[in-house]
């Protein structure tokens, strides 16, 4: 893959200023998407508000996940057909409507119903997001700052958690459970209302005129799949992170399971987010002490531990394995994101970008009912230890084959800018 080409026109200091403000606005965006007051009750909400076991409740993300495996992609083609701008919007005023929809829903068919149009608004904003960033940075010349800039922007998003977390579970406490699930769809819509302020970057590899839709799908499988290192990292990071999530799911089960009250469950969950907002930002510091070799090789290694730390200890000391992978996963997507985004044009960004979080989905709708239903059968060590058996089994023939792939890419010099662990050249902040 050749090198990707710098604008050929120059912006006027006017656009120039938008798009640097792109930044800024993104994580004000970011932080209402990650501000929501359901984060801490959302699992005991269904199954004590709606009369869900914890299978079904698994059972009802599944479809959730099966939609967003349908979705992504043609969503992410839509980001690059349409633009980032109008993809974003569109995916928080969606959010919002499925949020409140799911807090009255009072029967399984309309529960349903919220899911899959959350579904739907989750998918128009994953891929186009990063794609938003990058290419807003790219086109005035910063691109190299995004992993600094990108690990902000998950910071504040771990900021926005923390405060839905201590917030909600009190709201949950003091009122009713569904009520934080309502009000969390006004926070959404503040985001709505955030996303027309965006600037629509530039995207400079198009070639005269507008692609089809079908052409835009077509070149970003050819793309995402056609080069060894970005084909087997989507595959690897996508399955780990699948079994990873499926875990931190059962976070709130588990806690329910040691009697742990309502109202403490923000607490339990905030020093997970804290310690992933420290990771986001450091993140940077980080790719140039280890480099992006062995922060991949520790994300497997690290969900592993988690599993077999809560399948090995039934007490609620064990949720302190949690932090471990949430921190992880801060690190790890910031990571991922800036070396996908390296690696392929901008005009198939946001496509590939789904493509990624599409096989993610995938790994979830497969792994989620499973845990639930070992977790509700044999109880939740059992699910725990089952999740650590198929992160050595997945992780193992990936990482690697995307370590020989990566090796041998940095062998033949064919990175796009650079060597990828490479140290950002350091920026003012936007």
């Amino acid at each position: 893959m050749s090198n990707v080409a710098a604008p050929s026109v120059p912006l006027s200091p006017e656009v120039a200023r938008s798009l640097q403000a792109n930044v800024w606005k993104f994580y004000l965006f970011r932080f209402f998407v990650d501000f929501q007051l359901w984060l801490p009750i959302w699992a005991v909400y269904l199954i004590e508000e709606r009369g869900l076991s914890l299978t079904q409740l698994t059972a009802l993300d599944a479809p959730f996940w099966i939609l967003l495996i349908v979705l992504e992609v043609p969503t992410g083609a839509i980001a690059d057909r349409w633009g980032r701008k109008v993809s974003l919007s569109y995916g928080a005023l969606t959010n919002a409507i499925a949020v409140v929809v799911f807090g009255i829903a009072t029967n399984f068919g309309v529960l349903l119903i919220s899911y899959m149009v959350w579904a739907a608004a989750f998918t128009l904003y994953s891929g186009a997001d990063s794609a938003f960033v990058y290419d807003s940075l790219r086109a005035v010349g910063r691109e190299r700052d995004y992993p600094k800039l990108w690990g902000r922007a998950r910071a504040i998003q771990a900021v926005g958690a923390i405060l839905g977390l201590l917030i909600g579970s009190l709201v949950a406490h003091y009122t009713t459970l569904w009520i934080p699930v309502v009000a969390s769809g006004g926070l959404m819509g503040v985001a709505w209302l955030v996303s027309f302020s965006f600037k629509e970057p530039p995207r400079f590899e198009e070639t005269d005129g507008q692609q089809s839709y079908l052409t835009v799908v077509k070149e970003a499988f050819g793309v995402a799949f056609g080069r060894p290192s970005v084909r087997y990292m989507m595959l690897l990071t996508a399955g780990v992170m699948g079994v990873g999530v499926s875990m931190i799911i059962l976070q709130q089960p588990f806690l329910d399971s040691h009697d742990m009250p309502i109202w403490s469950f923000g607490l339990f969950l905030t020093p997970g987010q804290l310690l992933s907002m420290v990771g986001a930002l450091i993140t940077y510091r980080v790719i140039t002490l280890l480099g992006v070799s062995r922060i991949i090789v520790l994300m497997p290694i690290v969900v592993m531990i988690t599993a077999v730390g809560l399948g090995a200890i039934d007490y609620v000391a064990a949720f302190a394995f949690y932090p471990l992978t949430t921190t992880m996963f801060a690190m790890s997507f910031v990571v991922i994101s800036d070396y996908l985004n390296r690696r392929i044009p901008s005009a198939n960004r946001a496509t590939i970008l789904s493509i990624h979080n599409m096989i993610f989905s995938l790994a979830v709708a497969g792994m989620e009912p499973l845990l639930g239903w070992l977790g509700d059968t044999w109880g939740l060590p059992l699910a725990y230890r089952a999740a650590a058996i198929i992160v050595v089994v997945l992780a193992a023939p990936l990482l690697a084959l995307w370590l020989r792939a990566h090796r041998q890419e940095q062998l033949l010099g064919e990175e796009l800018l650079g060597a990828p662990d490479a140290e950002p050249q350091p920026a003012e902040p936007p």
